[in-house]
């Protein structure tokens, strides 16, 4: 006979050990279980902990392509997650940031392995994707895990999702 475990028991003995202070939950965009609610709801904000500067680094980008990128910065900083999703919308052509998921295993093999690397470190079902920086060619990839835009990848030539 295989004893069931107590979900809610440990779920409750899980949340009394990870505690975490009010900023904490600020600063982090974290959801108390006991509110509910989505992260769709919340401010996206950047984080460079997977960064791979070995594609491509900021030193590589001019001046004002630095300045846009300080732009896009400040554009998500103005939006929710739900605003930056509907900017793929294919009906009315994309917009603003260009939200675009894709399948890395359609990009080229050495792109694809700063991606892989990535996932081999968190998770197989990351789902990445691309977001404008500007209307030219600035772009920046990466992957959403809560509020927070986990930035990969800079691409000032779209190199790596092209245009079609």
């Amino acid at each position: 006979m295989v004893k069931k475990l107590p979900k809610e028991a440990i779920k409750a003995q899980i949340e009394s050990q990870v505690r975490i202070t009010p900023a904490e939950a600020k600063v982090h965009s974290l959801i108390p279980s006991n509110v509910g609610g989505s992260y769709d709801d919340h401010t996206p904000f950047v984080v460079l902990k997977y960064f791979r500067d070995s594609f491509e680094c900021f030193s590589d980008w001019e001046k004002d392509e630095l300045k846009q990128f300080s732009s896009f910065i400040e554009e998500l900083r103005k939006r929710t997650w739900k605003q930056v999703l509907v900017t793929s919308s294919k009906e009315g052509g994309k917009r603003g940031l260009a939200y675009t998921p894709y399948d890395i295993n359609h990009v080229d093999k050495a792109i694809r392995d700063h991606f892989e690397d990535v996932r081999k470190l968190i998770s197989e079902d990351i789902r990445f994707f691309e977001l404008r920086v500007d209307q030219g060619k600035l772009r920046v990839h990466g992957f959403r895990s809560k509020a927070a835009f986990f930035l990969v990848l800079l691409d000032r030539e779209h190199k790596v999702w092209p245009m079609k």
